[in-house]
C-alpha cells in the first residue's frame, strides 16, 4: 500500500457551476470514505471568483468531508489556465488530478485509481511513471454517451519518453479530466510562457512525455459532460469564435512542443520522423476542424503560419478537398445523364 504521508490531490476549478461541481465533489467524497482513505486524498475546489453564486451553499454541502475537503474563492477571475496552473503548483500530493466542475467520478471507480498508484509505488519499474490516462467518455447533459477519444490502444499500455512519443501523444492531453501526474514534475516555466493558451494540458503533457514514462489506463472512470452551456467567456463570445480561438490554440500547442522535441535530436532520421509526426498533428486538427470554420476565421499563429510542416498540412487539406468537390460534380453529372437517356 502506499505511504500514509502520500496523496492524490483533485483539484477542482470551478466557474459559475455552484451546483455541478457539488456533485463533482460527491462523486469523489462518497468514495474516499467509504473505503475510508480521507487520509490519502485531498480534493481542492478553488472558484475563479464567479459572479453571483452563494459560497455557503457550496461550503455547507460539502461540510461533511471537510477532514480532506476544501473550498476557496479567487478575490480576482485568474482564467482557467492560471487557476489550474496555481492549483498544481500548490500541490504536495504525489499525484494530482484535475476534475472540472461539470465532470463526475464514475460510481465503484476510485479503488482501481488507488490500485494504480499502489502499483506505481510499489513497482520499482512504474516508479518511473510520471503520468498516466483513461479514455475520455464524453456524455450528454441527459447522460447518453456522445464519443470515446484520448484511446490510442486497445488495453493498457506503457508508453517510454522520447521526443517523438511526445509528438505522437501529446493530443491525449487535452483530456484534462482523466489524466493524472507528479505535479513536482510540471515545467512551470514553460506552462507561464504559453499561459493563454487553452490547450495548455497538451503543452505540459508533451513536456512530461519527453522524459518521463506515462501508462495508458483503458478503464472509464470519468463521467466528462460536453455540449453543455459554456462559462469560460474569454475564449470567445459565439460558438465560431471559441471554435477559432480553440484551433489556433491547439495548432500553437503542437508547434512549441515539436520545436522543444526537435531541440532534443540531431540525427536526420529522427528529425524527419518528428517533422512527419508534426505535420500527422497539424492534419488531424486540420481535418477535423476547417470544415466547421468560416474562412475568416481560419487564423493561426505567426509561429505555426511559417512551418513548412503546416504548409503542407493546409496543402494536404485544399487537395483533399478538390478532391471530394471533384467526385460530387462529377457524381451529379453522371446522374443527370442516367436521367437523360
Amino acid at each position: 500500500m502506499l505511504n500514509q504521508s502520500t496523496t492524490l490531490e483533485f483539484l477542482i476549478p470551478s466557474y459559475k457551476r455552484p451546483h455541478t461541481v457539488i456533485e463533482a465533489v460527491k462523486s469523489v467524497a462518497l468514495q474516499v470514505e467509504e473505503l475510508q482513505l480521507s487520509s490519502r486524498v485531498k480534493i481542492t475546489i478553488i472558484d475563479d471568483c464567479s459572479p453571483n453564486i452563494n459560497n455557503s451553499e457550496i461550503i455547507n454541502a460539502i461540510s461533511p468531508f471537510s477532514s480532506f475537503v476544501t473550498y476557496t474563492q479567487n478575490n480576482v477571475n485568474k482564467g482557467m489556465s492560471l487557476n489550474i496552473r496555481d492549483m498544481v503548483a500548490q500541490s504536495n500530493a504525489s499525484f494530482c488530478t484535475v476534475l472540472t466542475d461539470d465532470d463526475r467520478l464514475q460510481p465503484n471507480s476510485f479503488k482501481e485509481i488507488i490500485e494504480i498508484l499502489d502499483s506505481i509505488e510499489n513497482d520499482k519499474d512504474k516508479c518511473k511513471v510520471a503520468s498516466f490516462f483513461v479514455p475520455r467518455y464524453s456524455y450528454l447533459e441527459d447522460q447518453s454517451l456522445h464519443c470515446i477519444v484520448c484511446n490510442p490502444f486497445d488495453k493498457d499500455t506503457k508508453i517510454k519518453p522520447s521526443p517523438l512519443n511526445s509528438l505522437k501523444f501529446l493530443h491525449n492531453g487535452f483530456i484534462l479530466t482523466g489524466l493524472f501526474f507528479k505535479p513536482k514534475l510540471i515545467n512551470f516555466q514553460l506552462w507561464d510562457d504559453n499561459i493563454e493558451n487553452s490547450f495548455f494540458p497538451v503543452i505540459y503533457f508533451a513536456d512530461l512525455l519527453l522524459n518521463h514514462e506515462s501508462m495508458y489506463i483503458n478503464k472509464n472512470w470519468f463521467i466528462h459532460t460536453v455540449l453543455n452551456e459554456c462559462h469560460w467567456d474569454s475564449w470567445g463570445k459565439t460558438q465560431q469564435a471559441r471554435l477559432s480561438r480553440l484551433y489556433k490554440d491547439y495548432m500553437k500547442a503542437v508547434t512549441i512542443s515539436s520545436k522543444i522535441s526537435l531541440s532534443k535530436v540531431s540525427e536526420f532520421l529522427s528529425t524527419i520522423s518528428l517533422l512527419n509526426e508534426e505535420f500527422l498533428d497539424y492534419k488531424m486538427q486540420i481535418n477535423s476542424t476547417l470544415p466547421q470554420l468560416s474562412k475568416d476565421l481560419r487564423n493561426v499563429d505567426k509561429l505555426t503560419s511559417s512551418r513548412v510542416t503546416y504548409k503542407l498540412a493546409i496543402i494536404n487539406f485544399n487537395i483533399s478537398n478538390a478532391r471530394f468537390k471533384l467526385r460530387v460534380l462529377l457524381s451529379r453529372i453522371k446522374r443527370l445523364i442516367i436521367n437523360r437517356i
